[in-house]
């Protein structure tokens, strides 16, 4: 069954640059709990693959190739190869797994299902995050200062998406 195209609210250019630019702006802004800091970026990712659709990927991968080159953009502004392959690593990993995973979105979804889609990519992030903790050793129970956050970042994005999506769809 072929899939149909998904017009998204925010176009290719601007949604790859917007997103970019969000996670290098969002880069400061993180707790630090622990080994894994918590971050909006998980937030932007999300809303990102929604609203923009593989331009959001290609800002998500963008930003990392950002990182990659050590300009500080990484939570706790940092930066490098070594900063990305830290206890974080699985979580970079994710990033644009969970925007692909969130593309699945479109305006006109009911709560609900967009409330799950939010936090299966919130999920997929903490999966592949947890993975990586625990290949090197680290402590797995840290992740449970992280579930909060992801619920609520997952409610803030369901609740962002109703409303530009009953815009979108009205303006369309």
């Amino acid at each position: 069954m072929a899939r149909t195209k998904v017009d998204r609210p925010i176009s290719a250019l601007p949604g790859a640059i917007g997103t970019c630019a969000l996670l290098c702006a969002a880069a400061p802004l993180a707790l630090p709990p622990g080994s894994v800091p918590i971050t909006l970026q998980s937030l932007i990712v999300v809303l990102a693959g929604a609203l923009a659709g593989g331009a959001g990927v290609a800002g998500v991968i963008a930003w990392l190739a950002l990182a990659a080159l050590g300009l500080p953009v990484l939570a706790g502004v940092k930066g490098g190869i070594g900063a990305m392959s830290g206890f974080s690593a699985g979580f970079l990993i994710a990033l644009p797994l969970a925007c692909r995973l969130a593309m699945r979105w479109a305006p006109g979804w009911r709560w609900r299902p967009t409330l799950l889609l939010m936090l299966a990519g919130h999920g997929l992030l903490l999966a592949l995050g947890g993975a990586v903790i625990a290949m090197r050793g680290g402590d797995l129970a840290a992740l449970a200062v992280l579930l909060p956050g992801a619920g609520v970042k997952s409610i803030v994005a369901m609740a962002v998406l109703l409303v530009v999506g009953r815009r979108f769809k009205t303006a369309a």
